[in-house]
């Protein structure tokens, strides 16, 4: 994993407390910028295809790989959030496992062993230095994997440097190796789409698009 703390990267508090107040007041979300709206709607589909598909008769679990706050706090006003159990994997926080807003916070690798109806990456596969290194992750009992906003390259794999952040590098996992990994997990590849490409920082010898990827056991 990449050693740049994703955490400080990616958290935005004062957004965070201007959407969670916001929520509050309002029947209907707050507008985000950007794509984050679609990204977070495909998320919220996800959780919703889940719960029914399992006749609405358990409470789905959610790995979330290398996410943060701020994903969750505009899904109040969209879905019902008590049908989901959330743990979030974050290898910078201070204690093995903090819990805070009934959301498992945790740092400690074998709790990634445990059983997920649902594996969401958001944009975070970019700083995982190996795909092969997901083996940590126990895909056996999860039915739905989803990969959101991230630069994908279209021919081979390679390592960037962030050009939002010199102290930050991405890995720029090729598309095929992406499915092949999870092919091998028993995962099918039912739906794809691009993002615009100005969220994309990468090498332009090498094709890459911000991508989003939704993948369902077979």
């Amino acid at each position: 994993m990449n050693i740049f703390n994703w955490d400080k990267y990616n958290s935005n508090l004062k957004l965070i407390k201007k959407i969670t107040n916001y929520n509050k007041k309002n029947k209907f979300n707050y507008l985000e910028s950007g794509l984050y709206n679609h990204i977070r709607d495909l998320f919220c589909l996800s959780l919703i295809l889940l719960f029914y598909k399992s006749n609405k008769r358990k409470k789905i679990t959610v790995l979330d790989y290398g996410s943060n706050f701020l994903t969750y706090s505009n899904l109040i006003n969209k879905i019902n959030l008590n049908h989901y159990s959330f743990a979030i994997y974050d290898p910078f926080i201070h204690k093995n496992f903090i819990k805070k807003n009934k959301i498992l916070i945790f740092k400690d690798k074998k709790i990634l062993k445990k059983n997920w109806n649902l594996i969401n990456f958001g944009s975070s596969l970019q700083y995982v230095e190996k795909i092969d290194l997901l083996n940590n992750i126990n895909f056996k009992y999860a039915n739905l994997v989803l990969i959101t906003h991230t630069p994908i390259s279209v021919d081979k794999s390679y390592i960037s440097k962030q050009i939002n952040n010199n102290n930050l590098y991405q890995n720029m996992h090729s598309v095929r190796e992406i499915i092949t990994f999870f092919k091998k997990k028993n995962f099918e590849l039912v739906f794809k789409s691009k993002n615009p490409d100005k969220y994309i920082s990468a090498k332009k010898k090498y094709k890459t698009l911000s991508l989003n990827l939704l993948f369902l056991k077979k």
